[in-house]
C-alpha cells in the first residue's frame, strides 16, 4: 500500500480543481471506482469548488448508456480512461449530440492514442481533452498536457503539475538533453510518504533530490520519456528500466 499525506492530497486537489476549471456550475461526473485513486481527483476538486458531482453506479456502463446519462445529468466534465474513450470516440457518429453538455474531457490511467482525436474534434470541436500521467506515488495525476485540436503525432504527456517537478535522467542518474530518452523522475511535495510497512521499496524508489533543496526527495518512475523541445514530456514506453 502507498502512503499518501492530507498536505500532499490537499495539494493535488487544489492543483486539479485550477488546472480542470472547475467552478460551482460544473455537474462532474465521476466514473472510476472509488477503489481506484483516479476517484479522488474526480470527487474531491469538484467538490472543493462547490460543483455537482454525479457517481456513476457499479454496473458496465455501454458508450450508449454513457451519453444517455451525460445527456440527461446535463454533465459538464468526466474523466475517462483512453481505453473507453476509444470506444466511445467509435460510435459519436449517433451519440455525439447527446455529449453536447461537456465543456471538458480528461483522460489517464493509460496513454491516449492520437488517431480517435480528429473524429473527436470533428463532432465536438469546442471540447478540449486533458491527457494526464501519474502514478499513485506522486499523487494520482502528476502531469498534463491538454489537446485543443487533432495533434499530427503522438500526445505527450505534458509538464508537471503544481509545484511538482519533472527530470528525465540517464543510469548516472544525471540529466539528459531533449530528445535522449531516459527514466522520468518526479519531485516536489505532491509525493506520497513511501509504500507502508516496506522500508527497503521505499528508500529504492523514493531517492534524495540532488536537483532541488536539502531533504527533497524523488519518485523514480521506471518509465523510459524523452523531454519534448518546448519542454514538455513525451510518452512513456511500455517497457520499464
Amino acid at each position: 500500500a502507498v502512503g499518501v499525506e492530507h498536505h500532499a492530497l490537499d495539494a493535488h486537489v487544489a492543483t486539479a480543481r485550477e488546472t480542470f476549471g472547475l467552478t460551482s456550475r460544473d455537474r462532474v461526473l465521476t466514473f472510476a471506482s472509488t477503489s481506484f485513486d483516479a476517484s479522488l481527483e474526480q470527487i474531491l476538486p469538484a467538490l472543493s469548488a462547490g460543483a455537482t458531482v454525479l457517481v456513476r453506479p457499479d454496473e458496465i456502463w455501454t458508450p450508449e448508456e454513457l451519453a444517455a446519462y451525460v445527456a440527461a445529468e446535463r454533465v459538464t466534465v468526466m474523466e475517462l480512461t483512453p481505453s473507453y474513450w476509444t470506444e466511445l470516440v467509435a460510435r459519436l457518429d449517433t451519440l455525439a449530440p447527446r455529449l453536447a453538455s461537456l465543456r471538458l474531457l480528461v483522460t489517464g490511467g493509460e496513454a491516449l492514442p492520437a488517431d480517435p482525436l480528429a473524429h473527436w474534434f470533428a463532432h465536438l470541436p469546442d471540447v478540449p481533452v486533458v491527457n494526464t500521467y501519474g502514478p499513485t506515488e506522486t499523487v494520482i495525476s502528476a502531469t498534463a498536457h491538454t489537446v485543443a485540436s487533432a495533434p499530427a503525432a503522438r500526445v505527450p504527456i505534458g509538464r508537471p503539475l503544481g509545484s511538482r517537478r519533472a527530470y528525465v535522467i540517464d543510469p548516472l542518474d544525471e540529466p539528459v538533453p531533449a530528445g535522449v530518452p531516459g527514466e522520468l523522475v518526479l519531485g516536489g511535495p505532491e509525493m506520497a510518504r513511501g509504500y507502508l510497512g516496506r522500508p527497503a521499496l521505499t528508500a529504492e524508489r523514493f531517492v534524495p533530490d540532488p536537483f532541488g533543496t536539502p531533504g527533497g526527495r524523488l519518485y523514480r518512475t521506471g518509465d523510459v520519456v524523452r523531454r519534448l523541445p518546448d519542454g514538455e514530456t513525451g510518452v512513456p514506453r511500455p517497457q520499464r528500466r
